[in-house]
């Protein structure tokens, strides 16, 4: 499987915008603030780049709106926090989830992890331990593609280490990495793939689209 990985600074919304799809272009015209509408774009950039994706009709979307190739392909997911966007593919079913690390509520980790779990974060020290266990939540959430449907308190990531987690009748498998100030988590079903990490460069996104596209 690989991460793509692409800081959202200087990255232009005008030279941007014309290449991305003209349903993100909606969605990047419904933000206010400047880094969400980069967020926003970059994430559009880094599918067309790497997956020819130039239309909505390339892509469909489960229930709860995971998306993927309608004609096949891997599966990928996507995520943008604070100065990064990550997209993950994989062939089974993957969730990825960036987070800039910073101060969080301690009422958010008691009614969003099981009690196991904020027990051991209580004997953490730092912020990256919440951000951990709170990564491979969302990263689950997102590779089942059933989001909120499938509430965080209801099941459990520990122990937080590589190996297979058996998860609501599925194993994944999860993999960690610190990105400066961030912590990226991706999970991957059925099996471990080894994990190949890309950084892009933002003058890469503008290029056209890899041969390995959908």
């Amino acid at each position: 499987m690989r991460l793509y990985i692409c800081g959202i600074q200087n990255i232009s919304i005008m030279d941007g915008l014309s290449l991305v799809t003209a349903g993100r272009r909606e969605r990047i015209h419904r933000f206010v603030r400047a880094a969400d509408k980069q967020r926003c774009l970059v994430a559009g950039l880094l599918l067309r780049r790497f997956f020819g994706v130039k239309s909505e009709d390339t892509l469909a979307y489960g229930d709860k709106g995971k998306p993927y190739f309608k004609l096949g392909g891997p599966r990928f997911n996507l995520s943008h926090s604070g100065d990064y966007v990550v997209l993950a593919t994989a062939a089974s079913e993957v969730g990825v989830d960036v987070e800039k690390i910073e101060p969080y509520p301690d009422a958010l980790a008691q009614r969003c992890f099981t009690p196991p779990e904020y027990a051991w974060l209580k004997r953490q020290d730092g912020m990256e331990a919440f951000y951990r266990l709170w990564t491979a939540k969302e990263s689950v959430m997102k590779g089942a593609g059933l989001g909120l449907s499938m509430p965080p308190e209801s099941f459990s990531v520990l122990p937080l280490e590589r190996g297979a987690h058996k998860i609501g009748g599925d194993i994944w498998f999860f993999h960690w990495l610190p990105l400066d100030g961030h912590i990226v988590c991706r999970a991957v079903s059925g099996a471990e793939e080894a994990t190949e990490v890309i950084y892009v460069q933002a003058d890469e996104l503008m290029k056209p689209p890899t041969a390995n596209n959908k």
